[in-house]
């Protein structure tokens, strides 16, 4: 048996605390239960499983691995003979064993409820519901933490809120997109039955599609990426290396999937047109990946050293073994980018008077690589969350402040971001200016070039 799991059911399953959590949820359900009402009740039980396995959960989640370097065994365990994946699912599956001993109450009620009410069509979306948003919410407040660790941050109770965060956040969003597919959801309950997102079908690729079978197999496969992000770093952890072809499966997976949907299919035709949009479309995904990856990777003196060697004595293989998951991501950034610029019918575009198209996406390449050169110069080789803050506030600089003190200025806007101005080609001039600018003054750093003398 997973040794790592078997000792946090140790810790986490005593008699006192499963006592506890049994009786407080039957006695809310039973409760609920009591006026025969079942549409009432699979709500109750709903809001408790939220409650129980998705807000403490993700609690329970974040501070799995915290603790232990609270408790100064986490060295002891990366030193052990645990293998990555075996310590993942411990981790995950352990620390919150005593939040899915309530939450599997609340949800044979809802399941219950939901056969009364539709049958067992529905039954098998909403139980894949509950079990996938459950483990995305955990998983994902685990890879936060995990994360951080892998940064050397610090784990203050602050810390492990952030980390708790991100998995309230991925539920959220979960949670969400399923009241725009559920009839029945606590959503529309609230709203009085109305809901402006909510969807009949789903286009995707040319086929159409059930809203809740749709979103069920996305979760599915969200679940499986999150869990595999969580092996990928703990194997980091671990020292064991990490190749490139998983990162770049995700990045595929990821642009055909937000590239697929076709919100625009009853008013447009023309093949380039929808070769481009669905460039635009997965294009925008990448983006939010490749600042996600700037912002969190680790950046490290040697790394970055270490592949400038590599480039410099042509050894490509080696370098792009160990190249960096935010470099990646911009260079599939770029491919969508040229493809929407050859692609999309810009002269369309400027019968609507939106000028300047090609010019507007070379621009925000060049802007992106601006952005990505904050972070580094910020990061690189700094430790804590002082860095990130540090670059975000020099973006916030460049998105919002700055621009706004030069509103009043013609055209000022576009020395800081993407915009329509004549002529076009000063936008993206100025933005790769500044890129290329931030990138040699990074490469031209002392502690890049020069190895330190011991």
């Amino acid at each position: 048996m997973n040794p790592e799991l078997l000792r946090n059911m140790w810790v986490e399953l005593t008699e006192r605390r499963v006592t506890l959590m049994v009786v407080i949820v039957a006695c809310i359900l039973l409760v609920a239960i009591s006026p025969g009402d079942w549409s009432s009740a699979a709500f109750t039980a709903e809001l408790v499983f939220y409650a129980v396995v998705v807000v403490w959960g993700t609690r329970c989640a974040a501070q799995s691995v915290v603790e232990e370097i609270g408790n100064k065994t986490w060295d002891g365990q990366r030193l052990s003979a645990i293998r990555p994946w075996t310590m993942v699912w411990g981790k995950l599956l352990g620390s919150t064993m005593l939040a899915w001993i309530g939450g599997a109450m609340c949800f044979a009620v809802v399941l219950y409820a939901t056969y009364r009410a539709g049958g067992g069509g529905t039954v098998v979306n909403q139980a894949l519901y509950f079990l996938t948003i459950g483990i995305i919410a955990q998983a994902a407040a685990l890879l936060a933490s995990l994360v951080a660790v892998r940064r050397r941050m610090s784990h203050s109770r602050f810390d492990v809120f952030i980390y708790q965060l991100a998995g309230l956040v991925a539920a959220g969003i979960v949670w969400r997109v399923w009241q725009t597919a559920d009839p029945s959801s606590v959503f529309r309950r609230m709203t009085g039955g109305i809901d402006a997102f909510a969807v009949s079908e789903v286009w995707w690729w040319g086929g159409s599609y059930d809203p809740g079978t749709f979103y069920v197999a996305s979760l599915v496969a969200f679940v499986f990426w999150t869990l595999l992000g969580n092996y990928r770093v703990m194997r980091r952890e671990l020292q064991v290396q990490n190749g490139p072809a998983v990162w770049l499966i995700f990045l595929l997976f990821l642009a055909a999937y937000a590239g697929g949907f076709d919100f625009w299919r009853g008013y447009i035709r023309e093949s380039g047109f929808t070769i481009g949009l669905r460039a635009v479309q997965a294009g925008m995904a990448i983006m939010l990946v490749t600042y996600a990856m700037a912002l969190l990777e680790p950046k490290e003196i040697v790394a970055y050293r270490w592949l400038i060697e590599r480039f410099r004595t042509g050894q490509i293989g080696a370098l792009l073994s160990r190249f960096p998951a935010w470099g990646y991501a911009y260079l599939a950034l770029i491919g969508l980018g040229v493809t929407a610029i050859f692609c999309l019918p810009w002269s369309i575009a400027e019968r609507a008077n939106i000028y300047g198209g090609p010019m507007i996406v070379l621009a925000a390449l060049g802007f992106v690589l601006r952005d990505c050169a904050v972070f580094m110069a910020m990061g690189l080789g700094q430790v804590g969350k002082r860095s990130d803050i540090a670059a975000l506030a020099i973006l916030a600089l460049l998105y919002a402040f700055i621009p706004g003190m030069f509103a009043h200025i013609e055209g000022a806007r576009v020395f800081f971001y993407p915009s329509e101005y004549d002529p076009a080609w000063l936008n993206p001039l100025l933005a790769w200016s500044q890129a290329l600018v931030g990138w040699f003054l990074i490469l031209r750093r002392r502690d890049l070039r020069v190895r330190p003398q011991i």
